[in-house]
């Protein structure tokens, strides 16, 4: 029980106590997963500078931290 209870649980933490961040993918097995895998393919198959997302960027670097 513990373990269902958890799984289920884990989705209505927010983002700021350690759960899921906002931009999470749907989880396995749900309708929303398989639309979200359909879409991720269909935009695998376009060329690079048809996306529309920042994959297509060059990353910026990150910051040097402090030590």
């Amino acid at each position: 029980m513990n373990q269902k209870l958890s799984a289920g649980m884990a989705d209505y933490i927010p983002a700021w106590a350690g759960g899921l961040p906002a931009d999470a993918p749907p989880r396995a097995g749900t309708p929303e997963y398989d639309k979200f895998m359909q879409e991720r393919e269909r935009k695998r198959l376009m060329p690079a500078a048809e996306r529309g997302d920042d994959a297509s960027k060059p990353a910026t670097p990150a910051p040097d931290a402090a030590h």
